[in-house]
């Protein structure tokens, strides 16, 4: 936690010109164009940005609803759902990089406590002389809310409902009081809560989130809701060219990322196949970084002529963290899409 005794509240000025370029939007040549408005370099909470993706593609539909919210929101909160591995904290992240906009980034869990992220009371010892003291530091969301900053709470559906509702002042922005020290922080205009959710609040209705809980109806409706779902094949492929340049090997890759990931969410599966038991969902997915990262390994072996190079670094990547039986049925989707080339 960092102590923001000391930090002046309107430390963060969102005055900086930022041009839709950076967000991937075409600008036609010679027109006009208004910039939306971020955050000047080097700030005091530059630390908390998020890094830059390179490699980061924007989904057209999904970047236009975040934008309109980071814009506009309306006295919402944003939440954004999707499977498992489809990028839900990244649209955040990478468009709070290009803002420049510091973001406290936290994971929720079923006994989540509110005051975790409100913060508490510390010991410190003064460098010079040795004294103790003790001073309360300011937790994630006491920092986000006071200086306006983005709280991103990932896996929001993984809390109780009971502790979901701790959030609803947050939420409404009313005043954050901190018994500790009486202090009474204020919402800033830029403050900004997302959550990020396998689902829409309503319960695991797939079958694949054991963990997931039932929201309260009051507390869901602070939200702004956007859903979405793992990126475009010819999308993602010209992401997986910059690893890959030979165009057919490139798309093998991706075809077999979309084939588990179909058989994680059960879209590939026929009510034969489950009545004859032949298939069934997977318990893995393949998001565009695992499919990144084997991409990555995959060519560094190549390149060094070692054996089996797409299944081995499929399972480092893949495979490996997949139940036994689960993994025979990835190698035959690894094998149908590559052929030869697997072996």
């Amino acid at each position: 936690m960092t102590n923001a005794n000391t930090i002046a509240v309107d430390a963060l000025v969102r005055n900086a010109p930022v041009s839709p370029a950076l967000f991937g939007i075409n600008i036609p040549a010679n027109q006009k164009v208004k910039h939306y408005a971020g955050f000047p370099q080097d700030h005091a909470f530059q630390d908390y940005v998020p890094s830059l993706d390179v490699d980061y593609v924007f989904e057209a539909s999904v970047r236009q609803a975040t934008l309109m919210w980071f814009n506009l929101p309306m006295g919402q909160s944003l939440w954004l759902s999707g499977p498992t591995g489809c990028g839900k904290s990244s649209i955040i992240e990478q468009v709070a990089n290009r803002f420049n906009w510091p973001v406290m980034k936290v994971t929720a869990f079923p006994e989540m406590d509110i005051s975790t992220q409100i913060g508490g009371l510390r010991i410190t010892t003064d460098p010079m002389t040795g004294d103790t003291k003790t001073v309360f530091v300011h937790g994630p969301l006491a920092m986000a809310y006071k200086y306006g900053m983005v709280y991103l709470l990932d896996e929001y559906d993984q809390l109780e409902s009971s502790c979901a509702n701790a959030f609803n002042t947050v939420l409404e922005g009313g005043n954050l009081i901190i018994p500790e020290t009486n202090e009474v922080i204020k919402k800033h205009e830029n403050f900004r809560f997302v959550a990020t959710a396998n689902s829409i609040g309503q319960g695991d209705t797939t079958g694949m989130y054991g963990g997931v809980k039932m929201q309260n109806t009051a507390n869901l409706d602070r939200y702004m809701f956007v859903n979405t779902t793992y990126m475009a094949p010819d999308v993602e492929k010209k992401i997986i060219a910059k690893y890959i340049p030979d165009d057919l090997i490139a798309s093998k890759f991706v075809q077999v990322a979309n084939k588990i990931r179909k058989q994680f969410v059960g879209t590939e599966i026929s009510p034969d196949d489950v009545n004859a038991m032949n298939a069934s969902r997977l318990s893995v997915t393949c998001s565009t970084r695992s499919l990144k990262a084997w991409v990555s390994r995959f060519a560094i072996m190549h390149h060094a002529k070692m054996p089996n190079a797409i299944i081995t670094s499929f399972d480092f990547h893949i495979g490996n963290r997949a139940p036994a039986d689960e993994k025979k049925a990835l190698h035959t989707i690894v094998e149908s899409v590559f052929g030869d080339l697997a072996s």
